[in-house]
Order: structure tokens, then C-alpha cells, then sequence
């Protein structure tokens, strides 16, 4: 695996790059809706700015670390921050998983942009990106049944669903743990998907 970090990939409609200053606010508003935010954040999340603000700014300070593989996700046509997606280290409470060449993914996009291929835009480029140039290995993540899109999006995507197992996850504002999906993928099959050889 290859430390690389947040690269600056161009895609047909997309530029996406290290979270700046600039993106802060713009995804905080995106994660305070709550059609974005029920199945995706497991960790809290103010809705008052002011308080919300150490904690993205201390991020922020991190964004252009070679270890940290985090971006906005930035539409060409009016510039605008629509949303972000990251590859972090892989948590399993039920396995110890040590190798960092292992690693999960997320992404949310604003509402207003869903449902126009953006996010698949977005993330076809980094799995390209993560398996073929920083070499990982794997990746295993996951979306709640309910979230039909996300998972939707997974399996379009290549990702390959663990028959035999669900998990439950508490997501920060939903009452209860919720029943999920588990997906992976590893570079092997990604390469094979899409054609390429090692030869």
C-alpha cells in the first residue's frame, strides 16, 4: 500500500480534492439534514456551528496528510460543494483487523443532487484510484437495509454482499441499532471487473 493521500481527481462532471477551508461549513449544512445524516453519521454532530467548528477545523488539519484518503466532492458546472466521500481505516467490533492496506468507505452528497449518477460518479473514481494507484487491498463497508439506495449503489458499484452475515450499528440519530448490509471488495476482483491484468 502506498501513503498517497487525498489526490486531486478530475472526473466528467466532479473535481475531487482535500477537504479546504472553503468545504467546512458547506458540509456541515449537508450533514444536518436529516435525510443525509440518519444512516450515515455514527459519531455526534452539532447543529450549532459554533460548536461544531473545532472539531471540522481540527480536521481540517489533517486533510492533506499522506495517511488521510478524505475529499469534497465538487461539481464543475457552478463550483459548488456537494458533498464528500473518504476511505478510512476498516473497525470491526467482531474482528481485529491490523493491516491498513484494509479499509472502509463513505459517502453523502447533498439531496438536491441525488439520483444523477454523481455519487457513483465519485465514487468509481476513487476505488480506481485507491486499488490501482495507492494499492490497497480491500475494502469492507456496509449500509443499513433500509437505505436501499446506498446499498444499491454498492452492488452497481461491484461490491460483492456477505450472504451469511448482517450486522447491527447504531447510527446517531436513529433510536435503535439498525440491521445492515455488509459488502466487500478486494483489488483481485476490482482489477478483474475491470479487465485489468498484472502481466
Amino acid at each position: 500500500m502506498k501513503f498517497l493521500g487525498s489526490k486531486t481527481i478530475e472526473t466528467n462532471r466532479l473535481i475531487l480534492r482535500a477537504t479546504e477551508e472553503e468545504d467546512l461549513k458547506p458540509i456541515w449544512e449537508i450533514l444536518c439534514i436529516a435525510e443525509v445524516n440518519k444512516y450515515y453519521l455514527t459519531c455526534k454532530l452539532s447543529f450549532d456551528w459554533e460548536k461544531e467548528k473545532p472539531w471540522q477545523y481540527k480536521k481540517l488539519q489533517q486533510a492533506k496528510n499522506k495517511d488521510k484518503f478524505q475529499w469534497s466532492i465538487i461539481l464543475k458546472s457552478n463550483n459548488e460543494c456537494i458533498g464528500q466521500i473518504s476511505v478510512h481505516e476498516a473497525h470491526d467490533e467482531d474482528e481485529e483487523i491490523t493491516d491498513k492496506s484494509i479499509r472502509g468507505i463513505g459517502w453523502f452528497i447533498n439531496p438536491k443532487y441525488q439520483r444523477q449518477g454523481l455519487t457513483y460518479e465519485a465514487s468509481s473514481a476513487i476505488l480506481e484510484y485507491m486499488f490501482n494507484e495507492v494499492e490497497i487491498e480491500k475494502i469492507k463497508t456496509g449500509a443499513a437495509i433500509e437505505n436501499e439506495a446506498s446499498w444499491k449503489l454498492m452492488e452497481k458499484l461491484g461490491f460483492i454482499k456477505d450472504k451469511k452475515n448482517t450486522k447491527k450499528l447504531k447510527y446517531t440519530f436513529v433510536d435503535k441499532p439498525v440491521e445492515m448490509y455488509l459488502y466487500n471488495m478486494d483489488r483481485e476482483d476490482y482489477q478483474k471487473k475491470k479487465g485489468v491484468t498484472n502481466e
